[in-house]
């Protein structure tokens, strides 16, 4: 059985998975090959699609970049993950609302208008009156897409609001409700093969992300009770092969989801729970494709 690995030009933390995933399939008896999306993979010409790529059983997908992941399962190969989930969590706003209606508890969210012109003007800033008055202060402004804690920012000034609504207003972003019960601390739940396999709490002192920069550290989690219902409920909801679910702790010890990451990352994750993660993805990589 062979496989391709795909990622950005950025390759950075996927180094570790790169090795693991390696190293993990070749007692599977699985060869990997690895690519690096640099905009010269595919390519839509005559009203056709070719890509530069061997043909393989399945592809292992990092990237983040849903215009190739949809033209590979056009061509039929078989990505892990799929190009709809990985959209789905990349787009947090996206998230918030695939999860709605389905009795998951997420912050208060409003979506943030986009802005084209090329100048702002005082009444495009009318309508974060009522993000304070929904949402309260301090509250949270956040890029749609991100990861690692960047793009993400507590916000305790109306004064601080316009300033990075001014900054962030030409992508997408959204406004949520600050829970504060949460500060600096959080649950990454990891998913494989629609299974809980274990969880970690991270901490940071110095920054209410949990996940920034080099403060922030973590420790096993026995994930029980509310917090492995609702996990469970989203993994079921998805139906998902492979994601890390980020909880935070509510008022209360109420679990509320953060994110969804399609991409997660998982080199703590095996040092500080000691589970075998790359294993247990190439096992199930193997058995869904040899199906």
């Amino acid at each position: 059985m062979n496989g391709l690995i795909i990622t950005n030009q950025d390759i950075g933390h996927n180094a570790y998975k790169i090795r693991r995933f390696t190293e993990e399939g070749n007692k599977l008896g699985i060869s990997l090959s690895h690519y690096i999306n640099d905009g010269s993979l595919a390519v839509i010409k005559d009203n056709n699609i070719s890509t530069k790529l061997p043909k393989a059983d399945f592809v292992i997908y990092l990237d983040k970049d849903i215009y190739l992941a949809r033209i590979l399962e056009k061509q039929g190969y078989r990505l892990f993950n799929k190009a709809d989930f990985i959209k789905m969590c990349d787009d947090k706003t996206l998230t918030n609302i695939m999860c709605a209606n389905n009795d998951i508890k997420m912050p208060k969210t409003i979506p943030g208008p986009l802005f084209y012109s090329p100048k702002l003007v005082e009444s495009n800033l009318n309508f974060l009156d009522d993000v304070i008055k929904e949402l309260g202060l301090p509250l949270v402004l956040k890029r749609v897409y991100g990861s690692l804690g960047l793009g993400v920012y507590l916000v305790k000034t109306k004064e601080e609001l316009i300033e990075l609504y001014k900054e962030n207003c030409r992508q997408p972003i959204q406004f949520q409700e600050y829970i504060a019960s949460s500060f600096g601390k959080s649950l990454r739940v990891l998913v494989i093969d629609g299974k809980v396999v274990g969880a970690f709490q991270r901490f940071n002192e110095e920054d209410f992300r949990s996940n920034f920069g080099k403060t922030a550290t973590s420790k096993e989690y026995p994930l029980t009770g509310k917090y492995l219902e609702l996990a469970n409920k989203i993994t079921k909801l998805f139906d998902i092969e492979y994601a890390g679910i980020d909880l935070l702790f509510g008022e209360n010890d109420e679990p509320v989801l953060c994110e969804i990451n399609s991409n997660a990352f998982f080199e703590e994750f095996e040092k500080t729970t000691k589970i075998n993660v790359a294993k247990l993805f190439m096992e199930m990589v193997k058995n869904k494709v040899s199906k």
